[in-house]
Parts: C-alpha cells; structure tokens; sequence
C-alpha cells in the first residue's frame, strides 16, 4: 500500500442538477444520463449550487457551504442479523413451550427437544474437530440459565445446562467453540433505570461437562468480543474497555480507558477490535481524531484526519481500516496496525462532488461501497481495494431511490443496496442488485412492503435474498436475486417474515416468519423453487 497516496475525482456538476462524475481511475455509470424528473419528484433530492436540484447525487459547491450539517450516518446494517444456522441446520426456539426444533433443510426432517424455561436467545457453536457436528446455545430467560445442544453425525442432541446470570440476553462466541459468553446488551432494554449498569458477565467454558464464571464488567457493555486464539475477550464499556482473561478460572484482569476525559459521552464512540485482540480503534462523533488503545498495554495513541470521521469499518481480518470524512467526501484506507504507529501509513481517496459519509467492506476486503444516509441520496460509489493496477479505481452508480443500506456480497463481486421509496412513486420501498467489477447498470426493484431482512451466499453461487414485510396490508414475501445476470424472483409468503439465512453447504436459503406454531420457508438456491414448513411442534407439515 503506497504511503500517503491521494487519488482525486473531478465530477461537473450540470445546471440540472445532474452530476456526471469523471474518475480519474475509473469510469462512471448511471450517474449521467437522463435526470430525474424535477421538484418534489426527484429522486434523493440532491443539492445544485441553486440548492435544491433534481439528481440523486449532491454537488459539493459554493451554494452547499452555508448550509447545516448532515445529521449523523446511521449504521444501519447491523439490524439485518440472520438467526441461527450451523451446516445444513436451521435452529428455531419457542419460549413459550420451552422447546428447541433442529430443521434439517435438505430433508425438511424435524427434532425437538426440551430446553429450559423461555429459551429465547440462540448462538452458533462451532466444532473445530469435526464439522459434522453441529451445536448451538440458548438462553432461557426466565430459569436463568443456559442450554448447550450438540448434534452428532447421526442426528442425535445431547443437552447441558450451565447457569448464567438474570437479565442475560446477548452472546458471544469464541471461534474454536470453546467458550461462550452471554451478557446484557442495554440496546435491547426498553427504559432501562439509570443504576442499571447491566456489569454482569458469565463465561461459559463449552470443553466437557462445562462450567460457568460469574464476573462484572464496566458499566453499560455495549460489545463483547473474543480474541481468534480464544484466550482473551474484551468488553466495551463507559469507562472503557474490559480486559477478561479466558484461563481455567476466567477473570477480568484490566480495565483500559479510551480517552483522557472519563466524562466524555461514550454514546458518542464508536469502537472497533481487531480479530486478534491486538487493538482497538475507537472514533467519537464530531471529531477528527482516530485512537488507537494497545489491548496489551493499554497504551494509547490518536491520529488526526482531515475531518470529523462519520464512519469506521474494520476488515474481516483486521488488517485494514476504513474510515470516512464526511465533510471531505474521503476514504482514508488505513493498514492494520502500521496506521497506530506510523501517521502517513495509508492512502485517501476524494470523491469530490459526491456526498459520502458511510462505508462497507466486503468479506474479502476486495470491494468496498461508499454512500451516505444521511440525506436523500440515490448514489453509491465502489472502490475497487484489489492490489495492482485498478486500486482505489472507482465507479459510481445512481440506484434511483435513496440509500439506507448496503450490503457487499462475500466475495466483493455485487452489492445489495437497500432504499428508502423516492418521491413521488406509489411503492413502500426498493432495492438494487449492482455489480461491482463490470460496468453495467444496476437492476432496481420497487417493492410493495419495505425491506427487513438480507442475507447473501458466497460465490460461485452468488445468491442473495430481501425479505419485505407490511403487516397492515399485509403483503409479505422474499426476492431472490441471481448474480451475475442480475435476475429478480418473487416468491409471496403467507406469514410475516422475521429474518432470512443462508445454508451453503444445503444449497438453500430460508425465510424464518410469524406464525403461532412456527413457520418456515426453504428456497432452493440453485432453482428458485420453495417449500415451507409449518407446525413445528404439530407434526411440523409441508404446507406448499
């Protein structure tokens, strides 16, 4: 990565409003062309040096200087989680009963077995000897309690029950399946009291009969996380960062602060651990300063952008993090953990005349998307982070509906971009289907409910699923997307959907929905068709 590297973009932006980007490593697409209609009309209501214009995009000019701020980029994709999947199984609690079913999704044969009392909150458990075996963990809510649930190669469940502290309803897992920790996510409680510090942690040793460790934490945690070794896990709180250390008896060896100022608002940072364990890279709302804290030594050291960073992302392997400079329209692509230490590691890269103030990665750290959501805004703008000639190129894209969310597919190769309905259209929302390493148009689907859940597969398949849901009109389905031919399919759902999920190993996509004895639909990934499965705990029936 060269040192330092800026790559400039120059974009005219038209009397129309209209904004035609000329990329000085790339090429543009869809963001010429034929504007949107005008006036309330038009799509993303973008800014012209006349102020309001037409296109999807926002002209960085004289006529925008004067004006507020943005309000702050919502993080938004970290809403859309699937539930819990381990090889061909679908795992699905019932709180009510106090039952677990195992669905085997490639021959639809159903298991059920006794948990504790309310089992609501399931983690995945992976086995690293032999992954044909599957395991997850549950949270029974009101026994207080935890039910560890293993599946041999002949489809036979054995339970253990570990006890965990009241009020738990979040997990962590490390990733050699040997500990689980759950804890209390304060997010998910409705108003809560301010002496509710939610501290209490318990870790769960998974290896043999297991075990369980109570322990407190700062206060209010707001993500747990365990080192890829398994042998340390961090908890992010407002006093800093707790230190746990994973040995025969767990305990919480360090607290390390994050900023000079114990008074600082925490709602306002933004913290990030690399996979490791080594660091932890913390951003703060309103400011131009990334610190970096030493998870070994707790030694801290700050490096100041060209701006105030709006978002942070982090590689899945930790080895790169991107951040944005909203007021700059920069990508400041910083390496992991040379950026902590030496100021001008890295490269940035300016969209001028664009507005981009969020950032995703795809799982290969091949791709990445910038777009903003912080105003109507229907363009997205791919950066192309494979090393060689066509680093930092870029193209950008007008999806013709305002951006919420989007979402890289593993491999880089498509986006799925979820909007919001622009102005003047009778939909409730919209997608796009774009692709990244060819320069071809995006497919864009109105939809008649909005947009609640996504989930893709990795290549070669390369199949995606958005589930959309309105319960008052009750219209409710799933749409397949097929890359690379871009190709939509609807499939209608007779229940609401609560989330979709992906079975590489199955082939098979599925929709879990609202039902009273449980309902779930199989999509086939490779042809499109659906069965579904309804009843769990009354002879669980194929219904279509």
């Amino acid at each position: 990565m060269d040192v330092g590297r800026i790559v400039m973009h120059a974009t005219l932006a038209l009397g129309t409003g209209v904004l035609i980007t000329l990329a000085a490593c790339g090429s543009s697409d869809d963001s010429g062309g034929a504007g949107a209609p005008g006036g309330a009309g038009g799509f993303g209501g973008g800014f012209s040096d006349a102020g309001v214009g037409t296109g999807g995009g926002i002209a960085l000019d004289a006529g925008v200087a004067d004006a507020a701020p943005p309000p702050p980029e919502k993080e938004l994709e970290s809403s859309f989680r699937a539930p819990v999947t381990t090889s061909r199984y679908v795992w699905s609690t019932n709180p009510d009963s106090g039952r677990v079913a195992l669905i085997d999704a490639t021959s639809l044969e159903l298991s059920i077995v006794e948990a504790g009392y309310a089992p609501t909150y399931l983690a995945a458990v992976s086995d690293p000897n032999d992954d044909t075996k599957n395991a997850a963990i549950v949270l029974n809510v009101l026994s207080h309690d935890a039910t560890l649930l293993r599946v041999d190669g002949d489809k036979k469940i054995t339970t253990t029950t570990l006890e965990t502290h009241q009020g738990a309803n979040s997990w962590s897992v490390s990733k050699d399946g040997r500990w689980a920790i759950a804890w209390t996510d304060p997010s998910k409680i409705e108003k809560p009291d301010p002496t509710d510090g939610f501290q209490d942690i318990t870790v769960l040793s998974l290896e043999g009969a297991g075990t369980s460790t109570r322990l407190t934490v700062g206060y209010r945690p707001t993500r747990l996380s365990i080192s890829e070794d398994g042998t340390r896990a961090f908890a992010v709180t407002e006093p800093g960062i707790s230190v746990i250390e994973l040995t025969t008896v767990p305990e919480v060896s360090k607290l390390y602060p994050v900023t000079d100022d114990p008074l600082s608002d925490p709602a306002s940072r933004d913290v990030s651990i690399t996979p490791d364990g080594s660091l932890a890279l913390v951003r703060r709302d309103d400011s131009a300063d990334l610190t970096f804290v030493d998870l070994s030594t707790g030694t801290r050291s700050a490096r100041a952008l060209t701006g105030a960073i709006t978002d942070l992302d982090l590689s899945a392997d930790g080895k790169l993090a991107l951040a944005v400079v909203r007021e700059k329209s920069e990508l400041h692509l910083l390496p992991i953990p040379a950026a902590a230490t030496n100021p001008s590691a890295g490269d940035t890269l300016a969209l001028v005349g664009e507005l981009v103030g969020s950032v995703a990665i795809s799982e290969n750290s091949e791709t990445a998307a910038l777009y903003t959501n912080a105003v109507q805004n229907s363009h997205v703008s791919m950066v192309d982070l494979r090393a060689g000639a066509t680093f930092l190129s870029t193209r950008t894209t007008d999806v013709k509906a305002p951006v919420q969310a989007v979402f890289p597919s593993p491999d880089g190769s498509h986006l799925l971009v979820l909007s919001n309905a622009p102005n003047g259209s009778t939909k409730a929302g919209a997608f796009s289907v774009v692709a990244t390493q060819k320069n071809i148009s995006p497919k864009v689907v109105g939809t008649d409910a909005p947009p609640v859940a996504v989930a893709q597969t990795p290549a070669p398949t390369d199949r995606g699923l958005i589930a959309v849901r309105d319960d008052k009109l009750k219209k409710h389905g799933v749409y397949i997307t097929r890359m690379p031919s871009l190709q939509v399919d609807f499939i209608p759902l007779a229940s609401p959907p609560l989330s979709v999920g992906i079975l590489a190993k199955a082939g098979k996509g599925y929709v879990a929905q609202q039902h009273p004895e449980g309902r779930i639909t199989f999509v086939d990934l490779a042809d499109g068709s659906a069965r579904t499965l309804t009843g769990f705990e009354l002879g669980a029936k194929v219904v279509d």
